[in-house]
């Protein structure tokens, strides 16, 4: 990858790539092609040891015709993200250089491997930028990858707007992986962010004392792998801490609020928020059409609209509804069960990490805006088109 990128001949651009399948980004920067070789090091090697790799080597020689997609994901990770030479993999694998060219560019022609090429961001212009947007809204923190113009309004199933989420999730990634220790509460929300940083973690040592809780209920009776749930016990797993489940409803009649949020199993899991130190915070614009909870059908699109109505500029984690001032918009007949508002404005004022990992989109800029002025967050990962509007104030 290192050599492939210099031959490209942009020295002004930077080019983001993405491994779909393994939900696993690099960035290949032509001013530091080294950079890609480092970013997987750490689980993909340790996948290449032992009894794995034993096992490739007594399998011996294939067809290229029988040559799974696996294969081809395999050698585009070793390739592109941990830079290792053609010539190393053709020897690896027993077959000549030309194969492997070939797999390379199946990979691409399947959309295994997304190309996004971004305008350069000098580290003075992002430390610059981040101390802006800090300082205006007085945060504990800023992180900021680079972003492009042209993919805040795209649609959200774009390759190009997949990339940029996903180099977003990385960087909210390696925030946690530096930040989180022994002694730390995390909560993890529903949803797609939630589930691209999950799978971007690769933590550096074990936290076998770090306990991992889902911020909200169950979605669903199916396995979703975007359940809070679901992904606080993956989190957990790759630190080698704990996880706990919340066992109730996402969403529930109010009437039976008081019910369901004093049974032991869910008051063990709520008793967690007091303690929390650090919470990834996904927010949204409300949206009567594709807002989660109306897909999912556990709420209906005429209550959105009626949240809308009174004044709902933004939701967080799909279920906590607030107005231009920040404050709770209620749902009526129904409840979420979880942290909620209240919990997050606990977390900014304890100073524990309420991070917005937030992007790549115009329409989620003034819920954003909101949650920063109002202190339902105090840490912001973005990309630079979205800090640059912020700290502009338009």
């Amino acid at each position: 990858m290192c050599k492939s990128a210099i031959r490209v001949g942009i020295p002004e651009l930077k080019i983001v790539k993405t491994i779909t399948l393994q939900m696993t980004l690099y960035e290949a920067s032509l001013t530091n092609p080294l950079s890609v070789c480092q970013s997987s090091a750490y689980s993909w090697r340790g996948a290449q040891s032992g009894a794995s790799r034993r096992l490739r080597h007594m399998q011996g020689p294939r067809n290229r015709a029988q040559r799974s997609r696996g294969d081809v994901v395999d050698v585009a990770i070793r390739h592109y993200e941990l830079g290792e030479p053609i010539e190393d993999l053709a020897v690896d694998r027993g077959v000549d250089q030309s194969t492997i060219r070939r797999w390379l560019s199946r990979a691409r022609r399947e959309g295994i491997i997304r190309t996004l090429v971004v305008p350069p961001l000098s580290d003075e212009d992002r430390t610059t930028l981040r101390h802006e947007v800090r300082y205006r809204f007085e945060l504990e923190d800023v992180v900021i990858v680079p972003g492009r113009v042209d993919v805040m309004d795209t649609a959200d199933e774009s390759s190009k707007k997949e990339a940029l989420v996903i180099a977003i999730a990385q960087a909210a990634a390696r925030y946690l992986e530096n930040y989180l220790t022994n002694r730390d509460v995390l909560l993890v929300p529903w949803g797609r962010m939630a589930n691209y940083i999950a799978r971007q973690i690769k933590a550096p040592s074990p936290l076998p004392e770090l306990m991992v809780v889902p911020m909200e209920g169950v979605i669903g009776i199916e396995y979703d792998p975007f359940e809070a749930s679901i992904l606080a016990s993956s989190i957990a797993s790759k630190f080698g801490g704990r996880s706990l489940l919340l066992p109730a409803p996402a969403v529930i009649d109010s009437d039976i609020r008081d019910v369901i949020e004093s049974l032991p199993l869910v008051k063990r899991v709520s008793q967690q928020y007091a303690d929390a130190t650090v919470a990834i915070v996904p927010i949204a614009p409300p949206d009567p059409k594709n807002s989660t909870v109306v897909r999912t059908g556990l709420m209906a699109v005429d209550t959105v609209e009626d949240l809308i109505k009174r004044g709902a500029v933004g939701e967080i984690a799909s279920h906590w509804w607030f107005d231009s001032r920040g404050g709770v918009v209620t749902q009526g007949e129904v409840h979420a069960v979880g942290l909620g508002l209240d919990g997050l404005t606990d977390m900014v004022t304890r100073r524990a990490k309420a991070i917005a990992v937030v992007g790549a989109s115009r329409e989620r800029i003034e819920p954003l805006r909101v949650a920063l002025e109002h202190k339902l967050v105090n840490v912001l990962i973005t990309d630079h088109v979205t800090a640059e509007i912020l700290a502009s104030g338009d």
